[in-house]
């Protein structure tokens, strides 16, 4: 009977166990269900994906959620990179409108599976970027909440480099209404709310790190619009709400009032 090397044994069950832990880390982060999609133009329609919410703040149940894409008009952050965002630079003066024809908008999904209450997110132009949604209840543990909804369909400018486009949504979980005071964004424990948002971009609800945001990735169309010669393999794009977008968005308001944070 061949004998199995013991040493050989402990690496593969350490790797395996090591491999369901991260399995299990990456599934307990709140992201979209559909991630990315072909670039098309706006009159080729929309795309479904739906927030996909794993778990509540520690012990606590999530009882709100906010979501919105970057807006194109109040200067977001502009990334650029050729190693898939291991390094990346922000080239100054970069527009979002330099890589995409036409800003990404939402078609909210009218859905009470979770919570009773639905409302969108505007631009200043009055353009629908996200939504909030509250009014009832997903328990801490052992449910999962999806919250459907539609992005609409981004087309790659035909001069740019950009071989994709990653917009990087702004979500939080809300646990518990308190006030801003309350809340530490950088304690990824935080009893109050989850923040899936990008770090280091100087508003009071940036995430701890960049594993927290999740990611909608907008793929070029190579054989309809490709590369110019100049760009070689080309390069990604990453576009991130501002802090100014974030802090304008990010508070949940009904008629008017502001109810989380708490004033």
């Amino acid at each position: 009977m061949m004998k199995l090397n013991k040493s050989l044994l402990t690496a593969s069950i350490a790797s395996t166990a090591l491999l369901a832990v991260a399995s299990q880390n990456a599934l307990a982060h709140t992201r979209l269900t559909v991630t990315s999609t072909v670039e098309s133009s706006s009159s080729h329609g929309t795309s479904q994906t739906a927030i996909n919410i794993p778990h509540g703040c520690g012990d606590n149940s999530v009882i709100g959620n906010v979501f919105f894409l970057p807006d194109t008009n109040t200067a977001p952050l502009v990334q650029t990179s050729t190693d898939n965002f291991q390094t990346f630079e922000t080239p100054e003066g970069a527009n979002a409108l330099n890589y995409i024809v036409n800003p990404p908008f939402i078609r909210l999904i009218k859905s009470r599976d979770v919570f009773e209450m639905q409302d969108l997110i505007n631009d200043p132009l009055g353009n629908p970027l996200g939504f909030w949604a509250a009014g009832g209840e997903l328990p801490p543990s052992n449910w999962v909440a999806q919250l459907p909804f539609k992005i609409t369909a981004v087309a790659i400018q035909p001069d740019s480099c950009a071989n994709k486009v990653v917009l990087v949504p702004a979500i939080a979980n809300v646990c518990n209404l308190t006030t801003m005071a309350e809340i530490d964004s950088s304690d990824s424990d935080n009893p109050n709310v989850d923040f899936w948002t990008a770090p280091d971009v100087g508003s009071s609800f940036d995430a701890p790190s960049w594993s927290y945001p999740a990611t909608y990735t907008i793929e070029r169309d190579l054989e309809n619009n490709p590369l110019p010669e100049s760009c070689g393999e080309g390069l990604a794009v990453r576009i991130i709400p501002s802090a100014e977008q974030v802090n304008r968005d990010m508070p949940v308001k009904i008629d008017g009032q502001q109810v989380w944070p708490l004033p």
